[in-house]
């Protein structure tokens, strides 16, 4: 096989690996697809050197590291993130001010990018050599940083920023959700679709602070209760992201499982990112080594939005329903947002305004999300296919029963029952 034909080859094998990386670095699709053509070239130009094709997806990769760090030289003058780029990666366009790097905008810039090296994990001395300033200087000016920061904040935001250092500081882990399913009404509203942001993905916000807690409902009884908690900033392959845990609190068994699932997260302007995830790390997973998977690894199993496996899901919810005929559901792709039009959810005493859409996952499993004019995700049903549920083992003949009574949905001539109803803390 001749160099081009071979270089070919090994670039369409790790292309979605690269393209990840460069587009969670940078803050646009549009500056990234720039730093994705200088990489290829310059892995072209470069590949003959190449001794070790096995080594050939951490050599395009560290290319693609060098093209990024030139780009953010080119911009800024150094290989940190200005206020600038921060606020291109980190703020989302509701208008809301409650987000760490909003905060960071209002903060002199000598503050504001030592308060987020220090976000990034940068120890005392690694600050000062990158601020190329004295360690003491450091740690006088993270003193003043700090204090400007919380004098930035409003009260409601220093409450939160507080909470989230925090764990599990309730002693009743069903965070206040009823045992019995709250009055739930769905009802059709005659309100014109809205495009709506949504940052909310599995009822949390992937920012710094942030918490929030879901109840599960299986046969109008409280199950399970998850909370999702966002303790610390996070660097996944020099991309920065976020920290998420979430303990599960099983109702039955009176167990909270901590961190049943860990991951990592980046939120930015245009898109929620999955970075990498932590697996058998509960307790329960003893006997289990802890794996670790990053958005690097070609078969991670990452926030697409249907074929598009680089880009992340865009936090902006547009109109596009799916094609349906007698009342059966057809949908082109999977992990995308189908809209079912708008919708009055009342749980208990409380009415919301709503976007409805489903997102079929995969032949398995449907989710039905009901997300309301702030953004959040107050509400969510969770389908599983007929055949699915036959063969899940953990599942009695009693609640299988159950289920087939349940309401359901044929989407491409499979039929789904719902499950469980999860309802967020927030809509309480």
């Amino acid at each position: 096989m001749n160099q081009e034909a071979s270089f070919e080859m090994l670039l369409q094998k790790h292309r979605i690996a690269v393209e990840r990386y460069i587009n969670f670095r940078l803050p646009s699709s549009f500056d990234a697809d720039d730093v994705i053509q200088e990489t290829y070239y310059a892995a072209y130009v470069g590949y003959e050197k190449l001794r070790n094709k096995e080594l050939f997806k951490s050599w395009i990769l560290s290319i693609a590291r060098n093209q990024c760090n030139l780009w953010f030289r080119k911009k800024y003058g150094n290989e940190l993130m200005s206020l600038e780029a921060v606020s291109d990666i980190a703020e989302t366009n509701d208008g809301s001010d409650d987000t760490v790097h909003s905060i960071l905008s209002l903060l002199p810039k000598e503050s504001a990018n030592l308060l987020l090296l220090t976000m990034q994990g940068y120890k005392h001395k690694e600050a000062a050599e990158q601020l190329s300033i004295p360690v003491g200087t450091v740690k006088s000016r993270l003193h003043h940083a700090r204090n400007q920061f919380r004098f930035m904040c409003t009260p409601e935001q220093i409450s939160m920023f507080e909470k989230g250092r925090k764990i599990m500081p309730k002693k009743d882990y069903t965070c206040g959700f009823p045992e019995v399913m709250p009055d739930l009404i769905l009802k059709e509203s005659s309100r014109p679709f809205f495009e709506i942001q949504c940052a909310d993905e599995g009822f949390i916000i992937p920012i710094v602070g942030n918490k929030n807690s879901e109840g599960t409902y299986r046969r109008n009884k409280l199950a399970l209760v998850s909370t999702c908690y966002v303790p610390k900033a996070a660097m996944i392959h020099g991309v920065p992201g976020v920290k998420i845990c979430r303990d599960t609190y099983n109702i039955k068994a009176e167990k909270l499982y901590k961190n049943e699932k860990i991951w990592f997260s980046q939120l930015t302007d245009e898109y929620v990112r999955d970075l990498a995830t932590i697996n058998c790390d509960c307790d329960e997973d003893d006997d289990l080594p802890t794996s670790i998977y990053t958005f690097l690894e070609e078969d991670y199993d990452v926030s697409v939005n249907g074929n598009d496996r680089v880009h992340g899901r865009p936090l902006l919810i547009k109109e596009n329903p799916p094609k349906i005929v007698d009342d059966k559901i057809y949908v082109d792709e999977y992990n995308i947002r189908y809209t079912m039009g708008t919708f009055e959810v009342t749980i208990g005493q409380r009415t919301f305004e709503t976007i409805k859409f489903i997102r079929v996952q995969n032949n398995n499993s449907i989710t039905e999300n009901y997300v309301d004019t702030n953004g959040r995700l107050v509400f969510m049903r969770w389908y599983e296919s007929v055949d699915c549920i036959r063969q899940i083992g953990w599942y009695t003949d009693d609640f299988k029963q159950h289920i087939a009574n349940n309401p359901k949905l044929i989407v491409n001539d499979i039929e789904y029952r719902l499950v469980e109803d999860r309802i967020s803390e927030y809509a309480l």
